[in-house]
């Protein structure tokens, strides 16, 4: 694999950790804690990145939201619903 395809599979491999972090915080409330990182550049970088996640996430559950009969949203207090079997 050369550099390019390198360089993209890192970067997705980023969005795809950032956009997890975003919905472990929507989730549970948990967060990454940024005062370690002595570099300033380097909280500002990591905050565009969690903040990518965010507006990633924000789109995945607006779209999941456009088809409500494909998603549907379950209350998390709940156990996991039984799946849906239409053949039956």
């Amino acid at each position: 694999m050369g550099l390019v395809g390198t360089l993209t599979h890192a970067s997705f491999d980023v969005v795809l950790i950032a956009v997890c972090l975003a919905g472990i915080r929507r989730s549970t409330g948990l967060t990454l804690r940024t005062n370690y990182l002595n570099n300033k550049n380097y909280r500002s970088i990591l905050g565009f990145v969690v903040g990518l996640g965010e507006n990633l996430f924000d789109v995945a559950v607006a779209f999941m939201s456009a088809y409500p009969s494909i998603f549907r949203r379950q209350d998390p207090r709940l156990p996991p619903m039984p799946e849906d079997n239409p053949g039956r």
